[in-house]
């Protein structure tokens, strides 16, 4: 684990302290962090490896807003029954079609409406195997959540969703990036500023803080009017939690 050690001047408001950190409760979201779903259908050729599948080349990937619009995309696309596979030595240019005759695209069609995945993350899987070859088609989920400018002071403030989890801080000036320190550790919010492991660093409420809830945050502190903001800038270690826990 790296340190950030206490700079000289005042400028940044940044002091040193010899207190363990102590885990903070996961705050509750706020009503401006707002996420929305995004549904992504990947469809690829696997190949037959030692007894199990490993992934050959991709046929498709496209990303959608809705459950229904995917699951239908997905349908069609494989009633279609044409699947490209690159010619030749991986990395050729060009694409032989493959397409499965009607019984065998019936098939994976009731394969794929019968498949099951968590529900939440992986919607739907299916891998179908084709020779030596398998149609790997999955329908996946991810949560995105929209960036959120607020000050330090603001319930609003996207470093709440950062408190009690495990953070890297990277203090830095930008343009150009020059790094002055790093450090990891569970993040605390405090009334005027956040503790990360030992490290303290202090902020005015009006300070502006911009980020995506539960994954990152950057506080630009002022260092005056012909100087670069010194930037603070946290970021979640763990970066599949899942923003509604």
């Amino acid at each position: 684990m790296s340190a950030i050690t206490r700079p000289s001047g005042r400028e940044d408001g940044f002091t040193g302290r010899d207190d363990p950190a102590r885990p903070a409760p996961v705050a509750a979201p706020h009503p401006s962090w707002r996420f929305h779903d995004r549904y992504d259908l990947w469809v690829d050729w696997l190949q037959r490896e030692h007894h199990a599948w490993s992934p050959h080349q991709n046929v498709l990937h496209r990303t959608f807003k809705s459950r229904e619009e995917t699951l239908l995309y997905a349908e069609r696309f494989i009633s279609r029954g044409e699947f490209p596979m690159q010619r030749g030595a991986k990395g050729m240019a060009g694409a032989a079609p493959v397409t499965l005759l009607r019984n065998r695209r019936d098939a994976l069609l009731a394969a794929f409406r019968e498949a099951e995945g968590d529900g939440v993350t992986l919607i739907r899987e299916v891998q179908f195997p084709i020779g030596e070859y398998a149609l790997s088609v999955k329908v996946t989920c991810e949560r995105i959540a929209e960036e959120v400018r607020a000050t330090f002071g603001s319930a609003a403030n996207p470093l709440r969703s950062l408190s009690g989890r495990p953070v890297k801080l990277t203090r830095l000036i930008e343009h150009p990036y020059d790094v002055l320190g790093r450090a990891e550790g569970t993040l605390e919010l405090l009334d005027r500023g956040v503790r990360l492991g030992s490290e303290l660093n202090e902020f005015n409420g009006g300070v502006i803080v911009t980020g995506v809830p539960y994954l990152r945050a950057t506080v630009a502190v002022s260092r005056g009017l012909l100087k670069r903001p010194l930037m603070y800038r946290y970021e979640l270690i763990n970066l599949v939690s899942d923003p509604s826990t």
